[in-house]
This record gives C-alpha cells, structure tokens and sequence, in this order.
C-alpha cells in the first residue's frame, strides 16, 4: 500500500516536471502620501515612501541543505532567498543563481523545492536546467523545515524605495529617520537620523533633499503634517 502511494506521488510530481515556472512577483510603484494632503501618523510609521520595484513571495530554509546524487551537487544556505513560483497549479520555490554542479559535464542549474503536501517542509527538489534525470522531481532524503518570506526585491538591480519615518518628539525637537533601500531591498542600503526644531508657533516647514514637509504639530505619539514636495520618480 506504502509503496502504491509513493509511486503515485512519484508520477504526479513527474508530470508537473515540463510545465514552465511563473513569476509570482508583483510590481510596486507608487509615491505616498498625496502631496500638499494634511495627513497623521503614529510614532514608527513611515511619513513618506517613494518607491518602484518587484515584490517577490518566497521562503527561507531553517538550516542549510546540500543534496549529492550520482555526481550532482547542490547546497543551498538557509540566508538564500528562494522565489516562489506557479508550475502546473502548484507553488514552488527556486533558487536565483545555480547551485546545482554534476561533476565532469560542466552542466549547472537553480534548484526548485516543492512542499507537496502543505505540512511547512519541502519534500522533493529538481534542477530546471540540469540533466534530464534531475528535471523530474526527485524525493529529498529528509524533508527541509522552511519559512514563507515576502521579500521586497528586485532581480537585475535598478529598484529602489526611500522612505521617511517619524520617531518621535524630545524637548521640541522632532526626530524623523531617512532609509534608502536599493537592489535586494532586504536591508537598508544608507540611512540617516534627522532633527529638526518646531517653531514655536505656527506650523514648521522642514526640508532633506529635495523633501518639503509642512509639520502642523507632533508629540510623542503622532505627526500632523503634509508633504509638499517629494523626491523626484524615476524607473526602476
């Protein structure tokens, strides 16, 4: 009975082998909020973005994995980002570069995992580019814990997001922290805290860059303002 059901899974498996990998990434571009708009947020929240690029659904292993089947290798860090992708009605995950290398052939390939049956482990892996024995489904001798990760990311470079975020009010001064995010957008590639006085009264205008913001009062909890000129947009 065992045995039936595996090679039944097996042949599934097999059959979505062939079928072309869709992108699930989508695409974000946008400027917020709306300028010379009066608008409130809380401490932590960002006051200004800009920002154009890819939004990549994926998953990141638990720990590192390696495979090493009839010459063919492949290890994978758990740190990599693998990006989801629609095959045949079912969600995969591969890697962005190759990782696969069969040894003597010169032949490399990205490496898919895929979670047949939902339990948050990967089961079974195959190599789009490799050998043909290795682009059908192959069962991973142990499955591989792994988390879903929706990444802001771009493949090729060129995206970006800026953004501003309020930090609060000491002694009359209002702190706000500038992030630039640019390629992987995993993790701020600059940032920047900034200060600035309030008026004593009236509103305050304050400027970075070429950011204008209009502060019509703040606390320690939030921000009244209105941006009236952002960063100019560019193509990702």
């Amino acid at each position: 009975m065992h045995r039936a059901v595996f090679l039944i899974s097996a042949l599934l498996l097999a059959s979505c082998a062939s079928a072309p990998l869709t992108p699930t990434a989508l695409p974000r571009v946008g400027e917020s909020p709306p300028l010379s708009q009066v608008t409130e947020r809380s401490v932590g929240d960002v006051i200004y973005e800009i920002y154009n690029y890819r939004q990549l659904t994926g998953a990141r292993l638990q720990d590192t994995a390696s495979a090493d089947v009839f010459l063919a290798r492949w290890t994978i860090d758990s740190a990599q980002f693998l990006e989801a992708f629609q095959t045949d009605g079912r969600q995969v995950y591969c890697t962005a570069q190759p990782v696969l290398h069969v040894t003597g052939s010169g032949i490399v390939s990205s490496v898919c995992l895929v979670d047949t049956n939902n339990d948050g482990t990967f089961d079974s892996w195959n190599a789009p580019d490799g050998p043909p024995a290795r682009k059908t489904w192959n069962k991973l001798d142990a499955p591989l814990p792994y988390k879903r990760s929706d990444s802001m990311a771009t493949t090729g470079g060129g995206g970006f997001r800026y953004e501003l975020l309020y930090q609060g009010l000491s002694s009359n001064v209002v702190g706000l922290l500038y992030r630039e995010y640019a390629d992987d957008l995993a993790r701020p590639a600059f940032q920047q805290d900034l200060n600035y006085t309030l008026q004593p009264i009236g509103p305050t205008e304050i400027s970075f860059r070429a950011i204008r913001i209009r502060i019509h009062s703040a606390d320690n909890n939030k921000i009244r303002y209105e941006v009236l000129t952002g960063l100019q947009k560019r193509d990702a």
